[in-house]
């Protein structure tokens, strides 16, 4: 499909010029509580602006964790907007390797330039402390993904992580945020909601969805992973499921996963629904340790090698790396209003 946002030469997963997407990195958390400084090459935790240059990702979503544990509720929001402001002064003082980007063109002129494209995310809707026009405040201040939930619940919806289980899924308020999101033009995403809630999600929305860093339960049965029914259900709807990197979401026992699980994902995500669904969710900097072969971002071309081996053509290894992504972006953008 011709792509309405874009007027400068637009890459595609049979041009030249490769995208390497990340769905979810934890690292600007970090930079925020002063544990490191994502500007300057370290060898503290698993992703930093040299490092991701020097493995080739030229596409990041970096999200603001609002943390339901060292926040007290009445400072979710505020942590979230503090969250925008430093992302946008980190970006600034490297504006000649990374651009934040708020639309797919501004992605793809990026990308283009030689920089990275850096994408603004909230993980946990509990941010918008049960109020919707928090939403368009995010929004305002470049706000594009929001994962509805973290591994509590909240005003919008139930957790996979959460025993309770309050709304039975999505609540009343949640589809209201999903509607709204897809006015907006800002992505849902689907990782850590409940089974239920996962469902309830792509019932309500109209454009498609993402699950920025999940695993696949049939590999690892867990409750942070999808079904092989969810995987289905998020590739009807159009959407893109970015393969976590964490040891314990990949197999069992843990100590064994490696970067061949991520590829037995990606691979059982392609057998399932086709290689228009699977991306990259490493959730760097989410998680202590590092998965072997891919350590930190200096690692990731080592997905399209291992793909390469395991017989993918070229296109569709340009899907998973980064165009998939770029393709459901393209579609939410087309649906706002």
């Amino acid at each position: 499909m011709p792509d309405a946002h874009s007027s400068s030469p637009v890459p595609t997963p049979d041009s030249p010029r490769p995208l390497l997407v990340d769905l979810h990195t934890d690292a600007l958390y970090e930079h925020i509580r002063g544990r490191k400084d994502i500007t300057q090459r370290s060898d503290e935790g698993h992703l930093d602006f040299p490092r991701m240059k020097d493995g080739g990702i030229n596409g990041q979503v970096f999200a603001v964790w609002v943390s339901p544990t060292e926040l007290k509720p009445g400072e979710y929001r505020d942590f979230a907007l503090k969250g925008a402001d430093t992302f946008d002064e980190v970006c600034g003082r490297c504006a000649e390797s990374v651009a934040p980007v708020r639309t797919p063109d501004e992605f793809r002129q990026t990308t283009a330039s030689g920089r990275i494209a850096a994408v603004l995310g909230v993980e946990g809707g509990h941010a918008l402390e049960g109020r919707l026009e928090n939403l368009d405040r995010f929004f305002e201040r470049g706000v594009r993904v929001l994962t509805v939930t973290w591994c509590n619940s909240n005003e919008l919806g139930d957790s996979s992580g959460d025993k309770n289980k309050p709304h039975n899924g999505l609540s009343s308020l949640g589809r209201q945020a999903v509607r709204r999101m897809n006015e907006l033009g800002m992505i849902v995403d689907v990782s850590h909601s409940a089974d239920k809630t996962v469902f309830d999600i792509l019932d309500a929305s109209d454009a498609p969805v993402i699950a920025s860093h999940s695993g696949v339960r049939a590999r690892r049965d867990f409750n942070r992973n999808l079904t092989d029914e969810q995987i289905r259900a998020i590739g009807a709807h159009g959407g893109v499921i970015g393969v976590v990197f964490l040891s314990y979401f990949l197999r069992d026992p843990e100590a064994q996963a490696s970067i061949e699980d991520v590829l037995d994902c990606i691979d059982h995500i392609c057998q399932l629904v086709g290689p228009d669904h699977a991306g990259l969710g490493s959730d760097f900097d989410g998680f202590e340790g590092a998965l072997p072969g891919l350590e930190d971002a200096t690692k990731m071309g080592a997905i399209g090698a291992g793909l390469r081996k395991r017989g993918f053509v070229e296109s569709d290894i340009a899907k998973i790396t980064g165009f998939n992504f770029l393709r459901v972006w393209d579609a939410v953008a087309d649906r706002a209003s």
